[in-house]
C-alpha cells in the first residue's frame, strides 16, 4: 500500500508543477485505485457477543435493541 501512496504523491505533485491533465487523470487513477483496491478492508461493526441480539448498525431510523 505505501507504493500506491507514493504513486499518489507524485501524480499529484506532477499534477500541481505542470497542469498536464494526464497527471491529474493519473492522480484521479490511482486515488479510485486505493479506494476500492484488493488493500482496503470495509469495516463493519461488529457485536463482540456472537449470542447478542442487539442491533450493531443502530442508527436514528431502527432503534431495536
Amino acid at each position: 500500500m505505501g507504493k500506491l501512496l507514493e504513486k499518489i504523491d507524485e501524480a499529484a505533485n506532477n499534477w500541481n508543477k505542470t497542469k498536464d491533465s494526464k497527471y491529474k487523470d493519473l492522480w484521479y487513477k490511482l486515488i479510485k485505485e486505493y479506494v476500492n483496491g484488493t488493500n482496503n478492508l470495509e469495516q463493519q461493526p461488529v457485536s463482540i457477543n456472537s449470542s447478542s441480539k442487539r442491533n450493531v448498525r443502530w442508527n436514528r431510523f431502527n432503534k431495536r435493541y
